[in-house]
């Protein structure tokens, strides 16, 4: 996967031409997936769906994904003795925090445009569950690696996030559509709480709009926007090498290191355009989410289990070098072929801690950096709304849909652009 050519993946993704996307995908699986990569197969193509507006289909492959993350995860630690031999690659993929977390609400938002909103909440209150959770998610594993081996102390690591606005703005809205006005208070609430208190993940305004929001009724005409941007952090490998104060043995740590990805989005604007009167109303969108930022964020914990067994497992090869290394160098005097023997396998080892030592850069290339929404309370009717991707002053995408914007309901666009 790491090693394959996305040029033309990501050329399509900036198009918003999902169809191609998804069929490059398919057609190429057996090349940018391997026999490991169950969950990132279900969790590229349930995100490729969600794009396409294909509602059923996402959720039944999101799902798939969800259910698999939470049985990987599980078996991970079974897993981890061939990993301590070769590396994490030969153990299954069980996705990253924020991607297992971050596919419950958007099988949410699938639910919302097919107009389930109770199935809707549902997925959001399990979004909230495994939020609550992710701090001591590690825990378990943490105790069996110190308590398998008393030299791997793993660092903790505290996880800043424990609130998302994102999560509480959809709910926000959903209670509001149900009439529920003490819950969308309570979600309006943490949704600025979430700003307050999470001030490095939320290193932007908190949106200006959230005050009509609070203030808003169901019976108004009010359309809300949601608009993702840019690309998520993928992995790359970072490789650390050490050698011994003799300098005939070296130690190599390879880790995977999150790495954000530019996005050329600078504004967001939406338009829309009464098709009985002519009359438009525009507004900008403010952001509202970091998934980027949350993604760094809650890689931390994982990173420090993954490093202390990288560390291990570097100790346990190097120490088989050693052992080869030292018979090489004491039978060399002889001339013989035990030194050969020795010297030969000296340098097999060598070269195999050289290739096998990998890290682990899988993730889902998909899902978007930023999320940036506002609200616009319009007179009853039919409207065209056009949603600009911004890049300095040009257009760079432009997503167009029409929406009956009526009172007593819940009036949502969302649109996405991958660039």
């Amino acid at each position: 996967m790491a090693d394959y050519n996305y040029n033309r993946i990501d050329s399509n993704l900036a198009a918003g031409n999902y169809e191609a996307v998804s069929a490059e995908l398919n057609e190429k699986k057996s090349t940018i997936y391997g026999s490991h990569d169950e969950v990132l197969v279900a969790l590229d193509a349930g995100l490729m769906a969600h794009y396409e507006g294909k509602t059923d289909e996402s959720n039944k492959l999101l799902g798939q994904a969800e259910k698999l993350m939470e049985a990987y995860f599980t078996t991970s630690i079974s897993q981890s003795v061939t990993s301590m031999v070769t590396n994490d690659l030969v153990q299954d993929y069980a996705g990253e925090d924020f991607e297992d977390i971050y596919t419950n609400l958007f099988m949410a938002l699938n639910y919302l445009e097919a107009d389930l909103f109770d199935d809707a909440m549902v997925e959001m209150r399990r979004f909230d569950n495994k939020l609550k959770k992710l701090r001591s998610k590690y825990e378990e594993t943490i105790r069996n690696m110190e308590s398998g081996d008393k030299n791997s102390k793993v660092k903790r690591v505290n996880i800043q996030f424990y609130n998302s606005a994102l999560a509480h703005y959809v709910s926000m809205l959903l209670n509001r559509a149900d009439g529920d006005y003490d819950n969308a208070r309570i979600d309006a609430r943490l949704l600025e709480e979430a700003f307050k208190t999470q001030k490095d993940l939320y290193d932007f305004a908190l949106p200006s709009s959230l005050e009509e929001e609070k203030n808003a009724r169901r019976s108004d005409a009010r359309l809300n926007v949601l608009a993702f941007s840019g690309f998520a952090p993928v992995k790359k490998e970072d490789v650390v090498r050490a050698y011994s104060w003799t300098g005939t043995v070296w130690y190599k740590l390879a880790l995977p290191k999150m790495e954000k990805r530019h996005s050329a989005i600078t504004k967001i604007v939406a338009t829309a355009r009464n098709k009985q009167t002519g009359q438009t109303y525009s507004r900008t969108l403010e952001q509202i989410e970091s998934l980027e930022n949350i993604s760094m964020d809650t890689f931390q914990q994982k990173y420090s289990v993954l490093f202390t067994k990288a560390l291990l497992r570097s100790i346990a090869k190097t120490a088989t070098n050693t052992t080869m290394n030292t018979m090489a160098r004491k039978t060399r005097k002889n001339n013989d072929s035990a030194s050969i023997i020795f010297s030969i396998l000296d340098l097999v080892t060598k070269v195999s801690n050289e290739l096998t030592e990998r890290a682990d850069v899988r993730t889902c290339r998909y899902f978007p950096a930023k999320a940036s929404v506002t609200g616009i309370s319009l007179p009853a009717g039919d409207y065209t709304v056009s949603v600009d991707f911004m890049a300095g002053s040009h257009v760079s995408s432009r997503v167009v849909k029409d929406v009956s914007v009526r009172g007593g309901k819940l009036n949502f666009v969302e649109a996405t652009c991958l660039r």
